[in-house]
């Protein structure tokens, strides 16, 4: 057994180009969460009735996510610790649908401004504490806010942790890695800008069409120079932008992204 973890470890780390000797050990188990995604994503939507159906692979990476050390995860480097809880914010929004599925509406007004399917049914979602990480249990409310904001300030971290919603940036066919860290957020920010439902522009009336996402995180965009200054860094060349303009909140789809 331990000679056939060596090889499929080892092909996967082939397939991504990451050294051995650089890599944390934590990394060596990715291929569980690689293996997911391929598997049970399409298009960015989940398939969640089959993993439900048979869910000992996603048992498996919720099992390993929690059984990484803190003295393990104090020696990695920053971009490691940072695609860890990127990963780990991810993986419990899919869990925390999982623990609840099928999602039905709750009771009480506010569950009527959601969609039936959303993940904003599962009563005080942001809060639950669905996973224990690092030997503390962690909400995606904790993730998101008290480690990922604060520990590893990055406006781009917006655009690649996933709740679970059409709204959200698109969950990716791939795990992050810190070795390609920084190109992934690159990426995942040019992409959300490339998607009509989340960001427009309209020239004629100079009128920027942005998600709530930029409005949520004000603080976050105001800190790389502001939300039209930051979009301009991932919009195409020939794409000229003003440096100011009105600006028009679109509507969050918290459609579960489900197949």
């Amino acid at each position: 057994m331990q000679l056939k973890r060596t090889k499929i470890t080892s092909l996967f780390l082939g397939i991504y180009g990451v050294s051995l000797s650089l890599l944390p050990a934590f990394a060596s188990d990715y291929s569980s969460w690689q293996k997911f995604l391929g598997l049970y994503l399409q298009d960015g939507l989940v398939n969640y009735p089959a993993v439900q159906a048979n869910p000992a692979l996603f048992n498996t990476i919720v099992s390993q996510l929690e059984n990484v050390k803190k003295k393990e995860y104090d020696r990695w480097p920053q971009d490691e610790k940072k695609a860890f809880w990127i990963n780990a914010y991810n993986i419990e929004a899919i869990k925390l649908v999982l623990d609840h599925y099928p999602l039905k509406r709750s009771l009480g007004l506010q569950a009527l401004r959601y969609p039936a399917n959303s993940i904003q049914q599962i009563p005080d979602v942001w809060n639950q504490e669905a996973l224990i990480i690092l030997g503390k249990k962690v909400s995606l409310n904790y993730i998101e806010n008290e480690i990922l904001r604060k520990e590893f300030p990055d406006p781009r971290v917006h655009f690649v942790i996933v709740c679970a919603s059409l709204g959200c940036p698109v969950l990716r066919d791939e795990l992050y890695v810190f070795d390609r860290l920084d190109s992934q957020l690159d990426d995942a920010a040019t992409k959300f800008m490339q998607d009509r439902k989340k960001f427009n522009y309209d020239a004629h009336h100079n009128t920027f069409y942005l998600s709530p996402i930029f409005k949520w995180f004000k603080e976050d965009f105001e800190k790389a120079g502001g939300s039209i200054a930051f979009i301009k860094n991932y919009m195409p060349q020939n794409k000229n932008l003003p440096d100011n303009g009105k600006i028009q909140w679109l509507d969050y789809d918290w459609s579960l992204n489900e197949q």
